[in-house]
């Protein structure tokens, strides 16, 4: 790459770098606050945003739940005692009539009654449950879970299975069931609503809660738009059941399975109630289910569809019916921030932490960084335990730390930049930008140490001159004598090999280090400076002039310091002065 073209690439970097700060930092912002905002919106790293609201569950305290719920398991020792799955109807129908003999407040199945079985078994639950008043079952839907976010518009709903006429004809209410993970697999939301031909389904926790609240069927209203579903309470109040940005319900986890809620086996259940009626002490207090709402579901291994959720890795599906009931009940919901918000969290942090990290060096820039994730992590946690606000975590701090990297590569290209310049500056001719005598000298130097060690090197020096400057000078002005020198120089390096050292000596004398030359090479080498020099046209203002340059050419010969070998190069250089001028002479080597 020619000189000029590698010169102006540093010029503007230089400029861009230097001068320009400012602008480079609100550029910088730019380019951070784009990405960030890009890979929010296409979701690009949602996996780990999820694993920082799943982190947020785990350090949160106890929360508020329902006293009232309380899970019946249809267990291990259930089925040692009754059986293979699926069991006589005549077993739900006992339970559900021990159950209603003390008053609860609802009997929610995670079964699906959808098939017929034995008549008269399912005349039997029929009967029990017509007699409760307060039992409700399930329905489940065949879904395409990658269409999770528009069940609510009947995309991706293929079927449904409900309860048998026989018991949907005489159940207090149903609901879905259907809980669909998030891509990484764990459960976190549930989809409020399913829709299948205009048909409509609330999720069975919201339909349970709702009509505990005193809610009618037509006093809850889903508002994809506004993200949100209300329910109409008795005396006119209306309570909000936020959703989030794809109109899913966050489940507020409240616990590990087992210690959520009071947990009853189904059988001890029924062995009570017939101790009971023989006069014999219960297994189960049986008045502890007045006033409860029971939730009835299978929880035995390999017989249920067992999900890992933020605070638990094996957690029955059948539990996301009671969360969502126990929020409904408590208002204790997990909301998330609204979208504004989260883009507006985004922007901020981006632009801020961009700009000040520009100003800092590197150590001092990742001592804030660090601080600065840590602080945002906090808030976000803090938020997340005292109102139960979910707002966006790890793209914040991904925007910090993607900041820090970017101005910290920028810091660093600056100080390059500035240590060359500071170097060129040290160790080059102001006017010339060849290297100054100081500095060729420490290059010589070295250079001549390896020549005088090492035999089969060779190194040649020339000396040079430019002739009758002084009266260019007189004639011209000094601005003139520098543009020479400046031309000149510009000559002598554009005729150099890479590997050759060029150094302004003083005044207008200049000196060419040619490593691994001999004498012939460098004084072809000098020859060519000479006849680029005469035949070259120097402009100044108006004025067109030309001049010429002597040389003097001396190669190493056993000398025993360097300053011997400049001295024969410049001996050489005085013949060619004082026998015409513009010419190149060679220093003999004599052998002694």
């Amino acid at each position: 790459m020619p000189t000029d073209v590698l010169k102006n690439i540093y010029n503007v970097v230089y400029q861009a770098t230097v001068k320009h700060k400012n602008k480079v930092a609100v550029i910088l912002a730019v380019i951070v606050t784009a990405f960030i905002l890009i890979s929010y919106h296409t979701s690009f790293l949602e996996r780990l945003e999820l694993l920082t609201l799943d982190y947020r569950f785990h350090v949160r305290p106890g929360q508020v739940r329902s006293s009232d719920v309380v899970f019946i398991d249809m267990a291990e020792d259930s089925i040692n005692v009754i059986g293979r799955w699926p069991w006589p109807r005549k077993w739900h129908a006992a339970l559900i009539k021990i159950l209603s003999s003390y008053k609860p407040k609802a009997i929610a199945f995670d079964v699906v009654f959808s098939e017929t079985q034995d008549q008269m078994d399912d005349t039997a639950l029929d009967e029990a449950i017509r007699q409760s008043g307060v039992v409700y079952m399930p329905s489940v839907y065949d879904i395409d879970i990658e269409h999770s976010p528009t069940f609510y518009r009947g995309e991706g709903v293929e079927a449904i299975h409900e309860p048998l006429a026989i018991f949907k004809n005489v159940i207090k209410g149903t609901g879905h069931i259907n809980a669909v993970p998030d891509s990484d697999g764990i459960l976190r939301r549930a989809p409020p609503v399913i829709a299948l031909n205009g048909h409509i389904t609330y999720q069975l926790g919201i339909r349970v809660g709702a009509d505990l609240l005193g809610v009618s069927p037509d006093g809850i209203s889903f508002d994809p738009g506004r993200h949100n579903l209300s329910l109409r309470l008795v005396n006119g109040k209306i309570e909000n059941v936020p959703l989030d940005r794809n109109n899913q319900l966050i489940i507020n986890w409240v616990g590990k399975w087992g210690k959520d809620f009071k947990h009853y086996s189904y059988i001890d259940v029924i062995k009570s109630y017939a101790a009971i009626q023989e006069g014999d002490k219960p297994i189960i207090d049986l008045n502890e289910f007045r006033d409860k709402i029971c939730i009835i579901g299978l929880t035995a291994i390999g017989l249920i569809d067992i999900k890992p959720i933020p605070i638990d890795s094996t957690y029955p599906a059948v539990g996301t019916n009671a969360m969502v009931i126990s929020s409904i009940l408590t208002g204790n919901f997990v909301r998330e921030a609204p979208e504004w918000v989260n883009i507006l969290i985004l922007i901020i942090i981006s632009m801020v932490a961009t700009t000040a990290l520009c100003n800092l060096r590197l150590l001092s820039g990742v001592i804030i960084a660090v601080a600065a994730i840590i602080l945002y992590m906090l808030f976000s946690i803090i938020l997340f335990i005292v109102f139960n606000i979910s707002v966006i975590t790890f793209y914040p701090m991904l925007a910090v730390a993607f900041a820090y990297v970017l101005t910290a590569s920028y810091t660093q290209l600056l100080q390059s930049i500035e240590r060359a310049n500071l170097f060129k500056q040290a160790t080059r001719d102001g006017l010339t930008q060849l290297y100054n005598v100081r500095h060729f000298n420490l290059l010589f130097e070295a250079e001549f140490r390896n020549v005088s060690t090492l035999k089969f090197r060779t190194l040649s020096i020339i000396m040079c001159d430019i002739d009758n400057f002084k009266r260019v000078n007189d004639t011209y002005g000094h601005q003139a004598g520098d543009t020479i020198l400046r031309e000149i120089a510009a000559v002598i390096q554009s005729k150099c090999r890479h590997m050759d050292v060029a150094g302004r000596y003083g005044g207008e004398e200049f000196i060419i280090m040619l490593s691994g030359a001999n004498a012939v090479d460098a004084a072809a080498l000098a020859d060519k400076i000479r006849i680029a020099v005469s035949e070259k046209k120097f402009k100044f203002g108006d004025a067109v002039y030309s001049t010429t340059i002597s040389l003097g050419v001396a190669e190493y010969y056993k000398e025993k310091v360097k300053n011997e070998l400049i001295e024969r190069a410049d001996k050489a250089l005085y013949e060619s002065k004082h026998t015409g001028k513009n010419k190149v002479s060679v220093s003999p080597i004599e052998i002694n």
